[in-house]
């Protein structure tokens, strides 16, 4: 980033004011944390547990680590407690050899915290591998979510110095409208709502972490990052990816929005309207007039208006 340091001062004492208006807007999303507000839509994703293990959403049978994991962590803030959630508890705890990437590591670390079993001997196996797996300049294997993985759950564990350091090198990773690519300089893609999103979230969890040109560098990056969310939206209220609607992308980008306190009412309304009056679920264009299981699971916190930032602060220690 080219900005120098009296433009850095600068930001710093802008992003100092523009953190705490932020965190007076975003107060009352903590309000309905823990609060069921759609129930038929969040009972919808937990019935689709197989035997209340594991979600297979695309092979019968087949677990899929990374959506059960995300799904038991959005499921947390909804009342779907650590004994609600047992069982997938249980599974996750016993499966642990299958989280063979970095991100697996840090969906599962960051779960664990949001369900209250972070003290469970597989998930400090998997803290430390996770710091381990972190260079001394803050990069990580893999794509951009998992760097925002990594911090959320960096986070989570009061690991706030290494977290910065992944977030300074996350800020560095963008395109330069902003926006995220899955792989930083992909010349086959274009950059993705969902990504952007999670990454604004991340960084947004990682603010007061570092000094202050680290401070300015974070808020620098999300605001480009806002800026390229709010300039792709479709019709003003929902995201489209690949020629079509996008429910992932609109969601994250609902709970991007809503945690740097911009105005979410119509995306929110729009993805409401999409849920299924027969089973609650959320319908996606491929799936369309029935309900789908990835769509719905990655969709409950932005339906009721809350975002990965608040299941860090209400964390279960």
């Amino acid at each position: 980033m080219s900005t120098n340091k009296t433009g850095l001062r600068r930001l710093a004492f802008v992003s100092v004011v523009v953190s705490s208006i932020v965190l007076a807007l975003s107060a009352c999303s903590s309000e309905s944390y823990g609060k069921d507000t759609l129930p038929k839509t969040s009972k919808y994703v937990f019935d689709k547990f197989n035997n209340g293990e594991f979600l297979d959403t695309f092979t019968p049978g087949e677990p899929e680590e990374g959506i059960t994991l995300e799904a038991m962590a959005q499921l947390s803030a909804l009342g779907y407690d650590k004994t609600k959630q047992e069982k997938a508890i249980n599974w996750a705890k016993a499966n642990t050899a299958s989280l063979d990437s970095i991100g697996l590591k840090a969906t599962y670390i960051f779960t664990a915290h949001s369900l209250g079993f972070a003290d469970d001997a597989t998930v400090r196996t998997a803290a430390e591998e996770l710091i381990t797996g972190v260079a001394t300049d803050g990069t990580v294997s893999g794509n951009n979510f998992v760097y925002s993985w990594v911090i959320f759950a960096l986070l989570a564990e009061d690991k706030k110095e290494l977290a910065n350091t992944v977030a300074l090198k996350l800020t560095t990773l963008s395109e330069v409208s902003g926006g995220y690519k899955y792989l930083t300089g992909d010349t086959t893609s274009e950059s993705a709502t969902d990504v952007t999103s999670f990454a604004i979230m991340a960084i947004k969890a990682a603010l007061g972490t570092g000094s202050e040109e680290d401070e300015a560098a974070k808020e620098f990056a999300i605001s480009k990052s806002k800026a390229f969310v709010a300039g792709t939206v479709v019709d003003g209220n929902h995201w489209n990816a690949y020629g079509d609607i996008d429910i992932s992308g609109t969601a994250y980008a609902i709970m991007a929005l809503k945690s740097v306190g911009s105005d979410i009412t119509e995306s929110h309304a729009w993805l409401k309207s999409r849920i299924s009056g027969t089973d609650g679920g959320v319908i996606a264009p491929w799936t369309d007039p029935s309900s789908d299981t990835f769509s719905t699971a990655q969709s409950l916190l932005a339906l009721s208006q809350l975002s990965f930032v608040d299941v860090l602060e209400h964390k279960v220690n």
